[in-house]
């Protein structure tokens, strides 16, 4: 597994991560691409968003094309104005940043709880105050991937990437919706540090969203 995400990493692309993004031999962006599966075991059971399909490996290994490339260092180049970006990839602004683990934070054994503490001091390393890491972060996942949504501008995006870059974490980059239409980047909500259930509807709209998209 590690040596195909290594491969698969070098010449990775920011379509749509979760439900949205592919990548492919081209270059060019064409038209927004249809989203697939996260290349792990099973399918995910929380939505991803549409920035970090692109990068985690799916399954199958079907990719989409765009010219905000990623590097193996989870790096972004050759990008696309970010009102481009947000035109083809709603909620995709620079404001709102993905950021995705390689592993399980602190072990098999963590749980739930521990990982999300794990999120939150990551975080606060930068921002210096976990108080303000719990109201950065809109988004946790402790299954099918590891990471979470936070919103901070590019310059903390890049310092959370480098001061971080030869620890766990695998990529930061830019978040997209999942569900344009409630604004909502997927994974299990999170706000002032505390998880918020979806209400059911939503929950099924968004499960519905992904599964349909990762059929495409």
């Amino acid at each position: 597994m590690a040596q195909t995400l290594a491969r698969s990493s070098r010449h990775l692309t920011i379509s749509s991560l979760i439900p949205k993004r592919l990548i492919s031999s081209s270059s060019a962006i064409t038209r927004p691409p249809s989203p697939t599966t996260l290349l792990f075991p099973r399918r995910p059971l929380l939505p991803i968003s549409p920035a970090a399909r692109s990068v985690i490996p799916v399954s199958p290994p079907r990719f989409t094309a765009i010219r905000c490339l990623v590097n193996s260092a989870g790096n972004l180049s050759e990008r696309p104005p970010a009102a481009e970006m947000a035109q083809l990839y709603p909620g995709c602004d620079r404001k709102h940043w993905l950021v995705v683990f390689d592993r399980k934070p602190d072990g098999e054994g963590a749980t739930k709880q521990q990982m999300i503490d794990r999120y939150i001091k990551t975080l606060a390393s930068i921002l210096y105050s976990e108080e303000n890491a719990k109201k950065k972060i809109y988004s946790v996942s402790c299954e099918g991937y590891f990471g979470f949504g936070c919103e901070i501008d590019e310059v903390d995006a890049n310092r959370l990437k480098e001061w971080h870059k030869d620890r766990n974490i695998r990529f930061v980059l830019p978040d997209a919706y999942v569900d344009p239409e409630y604004k909502d980047y997927g994974g299990e909500l999170f706000v002032n540090g505390e998880i918020v259930a979806r209400s059911p509807e939503r929950e099924r709209r968004v499960r519905q969203l992904q599964m349909s998209s990762s059929q495409n």
